[in-house]
């Protein structure tokens, strides 16, 4: 099951799903310390209405569990809640604060694609002006890469596979506004040719420490910092034996 953020084009991050699915399916009572009053009581436990955080759970369109969610304890290690159509309060086991309490961009997965390398055939590059290719060797004499565009290099084998493995997964930094205006030229341009379709990635130097990007694996923008964008400017020489 895939689940999104805000609308179908937001992957959410499947680690906080997980924790947020679990702690919905099962609470773990320990305690219950009273039942909801005056908005004056609920606030000992952050359940009044300026405080409280409400959590619903929906199987398409039928609601299955609704969830209060008040302050943690003193020991930071259980949370305050009612749940349902309950009065009671419970204090229940675990720190649900740091499950429930995220922003809609802390959900959003920052995963753009993520392949096999082993699925890699070929790899077109271009960093400014200069362009190459690696293709995929796999005649028995000479397992390997094959390089075009770059005469007088002969590539590494370590590097060449070091690379592609490099360029297997691509996890964006954050997502930036789809409407910013992409800079005019380009830094470097990476099609990784995959046993599945094409993956195109598009960087764009947006400072000193930050690329912007663009993928046909994502309709969104995502940036990369130096270090991330580094496996996409990669250049022949960079590979030479």
């Amino acid at each position: 099951t895939t689940w999104y953020v805000g609308n179908d084009s937001f992957q959410a991050d499947k680690s906080s799903v997980d924790m947020i699915l679990n702690a919905v399916k099962e609470i773990k009572v320990l305690d219950t310390v009273g039942k909801l009053g005056s908005d004056d009581f609920n606030a000992r436990y952050d359940l009044n209405d300026e405080k409280a955080y409400t959590i619903t759970a929906k199987k398409d369109d039928a609601v299955i569990r609704t969830i209060r969610l008040g302050k943690t304890s003193s020991t930071g290690s259980q949370t305050y809640l009612a749940a349902d159509k309950s009065k009671d309060i419970y204090l229940v086991s675990g720190n649900l604060q740091s499950v429930f309490n995220k922003t809609e961009e802390s959900l959003k997965s920052k995963i753009v694609y993520s392949v096999s390398a082993a699925s890699i055939t070929a790899v077109n590059s271009t960093v400014g002006k200069a362009s190459f290719r690696i293709e995929r060797d796999t005649s028995e004499e000479t397992a390997g890469w094959k390089l075009t565009g770059a005469s007088g290099t002969e590539i590494d084998a370590g590097k060449a596979d070091a690379w592609v493995s490099q360029l297997a997964s691509c996890t964006a930094s954050g997502w930036e506004d789809d409407a910013k205006r992409l800079p005019d030229e380009k830094t470097a341009s990476v099609e990784i040719t995959t046993a599945e379709g094409t993956i195109t990635v598009d960087i764009f130097k947006e400072n000193d420490t930050t690329y912007i990007c663009a993928s046909n694996k994502t309709p969104h923008r995502f940036t990369l910092s130096e270090t991330s964008a580094a496996k996409f400017k990669k250049t022949a020489g960079d590979l030479k034996k």
